[in-house]
């Protein structure tokens, strides 16, 4: 392990790869889902379901709903269902299970954005913000 990696590591940041994909599901509206692995487990894929108008309000606030996390495999996943948008890089820092901060490193998506879980009755909404 070289000495960058060591510094990651201290830091919890991670680069891992994610992926958007417009969906539209047999039951329910269009949407998009931002898929990213977990940096701590390479296993998990978290997921989250955006509303339609995602890709313009990518540099402002968006709520967006956590959905069950996936396997990996659906970063390549071919469907007719699913429309890959943009993937690639990300590097990840955690501050805890509740916040992510995300750099993207995609073609559509790029910067460093802040994702929280909302404090709302439903456990499955956070929060997108630009930094």
């Amino acid at each position: 392990m070289d000495a960058y990696q060591i510094v990651l590591e201290a830091l919890q940041v991670k680069d891992v790869d994610f992926i958007i994909h417009k969906h539209n599901p047999r039951s329910g509206s269009e949407h998009y889902d931002l898929r990213f692995i977990d940096p701590r487990d390479s296993k998990v894929l978290h997921s989250f379901a955006a509303p339609k108008d995602f890709m313009k309000t990518i540099g402002k606030k968006t709520t967006i709903v956590k959905t069950r996390d996936h396997d990996p495999r659906w970063l390549t996943l071919k469907s007719y269902r699913l429309k890959d948008i943009d993937k690639g890089k990300a590097t990840i820092k955690i501050a805890t299970g509740k916040y992510f901060e995300i750099t993207f490193k995609g073609k559509i998506i790029k910067g460093t954005y802040r994702l929280f879980k909302l404090k709302t009755k439903r456990e499955d909404y956070w929060l997108l913000i630009k930094k």
